[in-house]
């Protein structure tokens, strides 16, 4: 019998957006949190600051690929919940590198499931998938998950590949094992390397002074983004329900690149107006002429994965989980949350 009556998480991937909002509800839940983050992650505790919650959580050093190291460390703290929300993220990336994101992304998985079955049994499981398992596949509405599967680049079949590894434990081993289809989400601790926050942080620079427009790719380009605070939210409740099961976490709603820029404009008092198309389409503000934003060829995708609009009806009939913020105002808080950082003279992260 554990000494300690607080529930045990873990959670790989941490430091990341999600990892460090899903920390921040369990430790709101009383949860005893341990997080895993990747050799040299200690620079970048910037999300677990800024929600004044690093020094709540015990942090270990974590790798995927070092499944003894993973057995050791189940069999040490016992784990009632592990949250896998590690691995390489980047689908451009993973055609240049498929062999290691396979490793970490699908075989990583392998790892933490076998991990638990030799010595933590009754850990419950959470594995984050991805839309993009979906890829190609015929798009008759929102897609569920019953949807057909079509990856269409390496980090999709990686994905994909781990979502059955998980069933088969599941089934196999009566583990409470399950995924969610993840499809896009953002929020204030997203990673500048999205397009999302990659327009809030150079409005939130525009607004403070700076007078250089920035470059944006297809501006058409739209996908199905929720908000992380929600989504983590939905991975907590897919380990309180009795019976383990996949599930899509999605807001139903298709919001373009557009878009996005014209709620972070308009929200810092700019008056945006979008001039020319194709690659000859610039942001404007209206008031002033200014040029804020500018479409460049250089930025587009060779292997964008067409828009996908996600539908959760079983979440929503199951579990009762409904997305709670909207885009605009999920927006609005990463503008404000970048402006806050800038003046703060944070501008690296």
């Amino acid at each position: 019998m554990k000494k300690n009556k607080k529930s045990i998480a873990f959670i790989t991937g941490i430091t990341g957006q999600d990892g460090a909002h899903l920390a921040d509800l369990l430790l709101k839940k009383g949860y005893e949190v341990y997080g895993g983050f990747r050799r040299g992650g200690l620079n970048k505790m910037w999300r677990l600051d800024f929600l004044e919650i690093t020094a709540q959580i015990k942090l270990v050093e974590f790798q995927l690929d070092e499944p003894q190291h993973i057995i050791d460390l189940f069999k040490k703290i016992q784990p009632d919940e592990v949250y896998n929300l590690a691995g390489e993220s980047f689908v451009a990336d993973s055609f240049d590198y498929p062999c290691h994101t396979m490793e970490i992304n699908a075989h990583g998985v392998v790892n933490i499931l076998e991990a638990a079955r030799l010595v933590s049994p009754k850990s419950k499981m959470f594995f984050a998938s991805s839309s993009e398992i979906f890829g190609y596949a015929e798009k008759n509405g929102g897609l569920n998950e019953q949807s057909t599967r079509k990856p269409c680049n390496p980090y999709a079949i990686s994905k994909l590949t781990a979502d059955h590894f998980v069933r088969l434990y599941r089934e196999k081993y009566d583990m409470f094992a399950c995924s969610g289809i993840l499809f896009n989400h953002e929020g204030p601790l997203r990673s500048r390397h999205f397009v999302t926050r990659k327009i809030t942080y150079n409005i939130a620079r525009l607004k403070l002074g700076d007078q250089k427009y920035f470059e944006l790719g297809n501006m058409s380009s739209a996908r199905d983004w929720g908000s992380a605070v929600d989504y983590v939210s939905a991975m907590k409740m897919m380990l309180e329900i009795d019976n383990p099961s996949d599930f899509v976490i999605s807001t139903g709603e298709l919001t373009t690149v557009r878009q996005v820029l014209e709620i972070a404009a308009s929200y810092v008092g700019f008056d945006p107006i979008f001039e020319g198309s194709d690659e000859h389409e610039a942001c404007i503000d209206k008031s002033s002429g200014r040029v804020l934003a500018k479409v460049s060829s250089k930025y587009y995708r060779p292997f964008d994965t067409a828009p996908m609009l996600g539908d959760s009806s079983l979440i929503h009939k199951r579990l009762g989980w409904h997305a709670q913020q909207g885009v605009t105002s999920m927006i609005e808080s990463m503008v404000a949350a970048d402006l806050y950082r800038r003046k703060q003279g944070m501008t690296d992260v």
